[in-house]
């Protein structure tokens, strides 16, 4: 039968590949509409760093950026949202569809993975450590826009030191920059748990061929020390289709994987009589 060890970590190639346009895409969505006025406020830092007063320009411009601020976040957020929605959609979909595949490869002639009956929503709206990702988003974004309307208000306020206008200016431009940041975390580690939990959920489905699940760090630089041990460790199915292995992902950014391990042909073709 064809490894599936090998299969598994083929599929995981491509949903690397798949994880990184979807950062991106989920940045942009952000930076669409934040874009411009962070441009904006990098003219102004610049400005202020070297000790020169605002434009009129400059600061008819931040009242008009002020008085949309909260729109554009609103927007932002939901751009996101819609983003990482229907990359995850896609991501457990095709999870669910090559894992049976794959299953299905490996069974001798005539036989076939069965496709677990999963809610697709659900698996998509699993929590993270207790809090979901449509929360994260929101408390990631929330402190972000704060501090560019505060650096607006400094840029209005005719009255502020600049030195204190520049400080705050620069304290949003870095606040916007860990913001995406966040967003290639978040997007990463999600698509990462989509795609281990349909996976998990097609393992169970066909448990009278696969026996067990094996651990498979990433092993490149990036590989941390909480993964590194279970690296190849064996975790076998109980009767309800689960294993007492770590649930994936572990931390943030984690693309280790567990891979099926399948019953001798023997104990399949008593299963499948």
């Amino acid at each position: 039968m064809p490894s599936l060890d090998r299969l598994t970590l083929r599929h995981r190639r491509w949903l690397i590949s798949y994880e990184n346009a979807a950062t991106e895409e989920a940045v942009a969505a952000f930076e669409d509409k934040a874009g411009p006025i962070l441009t904006r406020l990098r003219k102004m830092e610049r400005k202020l760093s070297e000790g020169q007063p605002l434009t009129e320009r400059q600061i008819t411009q931040a009242r008009r950026d002020r008085a949309r601020l909260q729109k554009l976040m609103r927007e932002a957020r939901d751009d996101v949202r819609d983003t990482l929605q229907q990359r995850l959609q896609r991501a457990a979909e095709t999870e669910l569809r090559v894992s049976t595949r794959n299953i299905s490869g490996a069974l001798p002639e005539g036989l076939t993975g069965r496709a677990p009956g999963v809610d697709l929503q659900t698996l998509i709206l699993n929590p993270t450590a207790g809090r979901s990702w449509a929360s994260r988003i929101d408390a990631g974004m929330m402190p972000t826009f704060q501090s560019i309307d505060s650096a607006l208000l400094a840029a209005i306020n005719r009255g502020a030191s600049m030195d204190r206008a520049a400080r705050l200016v620069s304290d949003a431009l870095t606040a916007s920059e860990r913001q995406k940041f966040h967003l290639k975390r978040l997007v990463r580690t999600e698509i990462q748990r989509v795609s281990n939990e349909a996976a998990q959920a097609t393992y169970s489905q066909n448990r009278d061929v696969i026996r067990a699940v094996r651990y498979l760090a990433t092993l490149d630089s990036r590989v941390c020390e909480v993964c590194r041990p279970f690296h190849r460790e064996v975790f076998p199915l109980d009767e309800s289709g689960n294993h007492e292995g770590p649930t994936i992902p572990q931390h943030p950014n984690c693309r280790c994987f567990y891979a099926p391990v399948t019953r001798s042909l023997s104990e399949i073709l008593e299963a499948r009589e």
